[in-house]
């Protein structure tokens, strides 16, 4: 009777622990983008964004809808030139910070659909909080106050996770309206396209297949040679990589893993989630289908980077923006063991020791991320120019300045010509 009714007291304790955590931790998340955010360009800003507004001035009715759909390194990034067209259209101004918090809504995005799907299966809020406070971390603290690339990543992993939430819902086309928005959102969004095959192909549905095979070759076709693609300058090349296929699992299972942020323990973390997962892939393919094919998902995107980019280095893939593969491959990991727990004991059990965990990770990455977000902030608050060609950066801003859409928020170093504002 007392350990019964000691535990009855518990539970409301534990509800309003567990639910002011996750609470504090998205509080915690918006802050650090709110404090961090300035008002000027960093890097791939100046290619991205005031290289695509800069043309526009130049360029017919048509060619500004081809200019949409123009390249980045190796993306297509239309939704982030659509942002910043009509940004400056609706305003006549472009506005950093307002980038960087429409690039934060896809991944607030990503964590009301895991709610949906997780309340659509009977998950409490107090069992979702230690996903909530996983996925507030701050390991990608490099995209949180980053306007392109905000927009870019987060909004293609969104894209393909609705893509896959609607494909295992039988929804076919609204699956291929998102796969084509992921991969014009950013070009990994390619990965998804062998995870549609194969879905169909398992689940034998040859019409779904055959149609899905032409819809994609169809984006592939325009994202390729019609919109004349051109491979970029100094990319790894793949054929090193393909030659050591021990390198390559490596190089994936530390991608998976770089949640943990050093080399080892990515990799260990990533082979040890990998077989959890592997073990238990039947039970998530019966009863959670959503879950079994975003893990195909992850282990395809995680193979993929391996192959493209494992020629530059195997550290390469344990970079900032990639851990949000990492936490969406660790949420799946929770929700999985949830979802088999054999009792409510264990149940309970096993949402403690995820609390507990979700708030080391989120701990360990509020000291190491805000450290780093914090140290961009400053360097971009001092008005030197963060881009490693400056030959390239000051005629780049000079021109936005000239064309009256930008006004650094900071007096700019090298000195460019500054009009006064009106």
């Amino acid at each position: 009777m007392n350990a019964s009714h000691t535990d009855r007291h518990q539970r409301p304790l534990y509800f309003w622990c567990a639910s002011g955590l996750a609470l504090l931790a998205t509080a915690i998340h918006f802050y650090i983008i709110h404090r961090y955010s300035s008002g000027m360009p960093y890097r791939d800003d100046f290619d991205a964004i005031f290289g695509f507004l800069n043309l526009l001035p130049d360029l017919t009715t048509w060619q500004k809808f081809l200019h949409l759909f123009n390249q980045n390194n190796e993306h297509r990034i239309f939704l982030d030139n659509l942002i910043s067209l009509s940004m400056v259209s609706l305003t006549g101004k472009f506005d950093f910070v307002w980038m960087i918090w429409i690039g934060n809504i896809g991944w607030f995005l990503i964590v009301i659909l895991f709610w949906k799907y997780a309340k659509n299966n009977q998950i409490s809020f107090v069992e979702f909080s230690p996903l909530v406070i996983g996925m507030m971390c701050l390991s990608h603290y490099e995209l949180m106050t980053m306007a392109m690339a905000g927009v870019q990543h987060y909004f293609q992993v969104f894209f393909c996770i609705l893509s896959t939430y609607y494909l295992v819902s039988g929804n076919r086309n609204l699956a291929l309206l998102f796969f084509t928005c992921a991969i014009f959102s950013a070009g990994g969004g390619i990965c998804l396209a062998p995870v549609i095959f194969l879905y169909y192909f398992v689940k034998k549905e040859w019409c779904s297949l055959f149609i899905s095979i032409a819809v994609v070759s169809t984006v592939l076709v325009v994202y390729f040679p019609l919109l004349g693609y051109v491979q970029p300058v100094g990319h790894p090349n793949v054929l090193l990589a393909l030659k050591a296929p021990l390198y390559l699992i490596t190089y994936a299972m530390g991608f998976l893993g770089s949640i943990g942020n050093t080399y080892k323990f990515s990799i260990g973390l990533g082979i040890i989630f990998t077989v959890f997962l592997v073990f238990k892939w039947k039970f998530l393919y019966v009863k959670y289908p959503f879950l079994f094919w975003l893990t195909v998902y992850l282990l395809v995107t995680a193979m993929t980077n391996a192959i493209t980019r494992g020629a530059i280095g195997i550290r390469t893939g344990q970079g900032s923006r990639y851990t949000t593969y990492s936490v969406i491959f660790t949420s799946i990991l929770y929700l999985t063991c949830l979802f088999s727990a054999s009792s409510i004991k264990i149940r309970l059990r096993t949402a403690q020791v995820g609390l507990f965990l979700s708030l080391v990770i989120f701990s360990y990455w509020f000291s190491h991320g805000q450290e780093n977000i914090a140290a961009r902030y400053d360097d971009l608050e001092s008005g030197v120019l963060q881009h490693p060609t400056l030959e390239y950066a000051i005629p780049t801003l000079q021109r936005a300045i000239d064309l009256g859409y930008y006004y650094p928020t900071k007096m700019p170093s090298p000195p460019i010509v500054l009009k006064a504002t009106e």
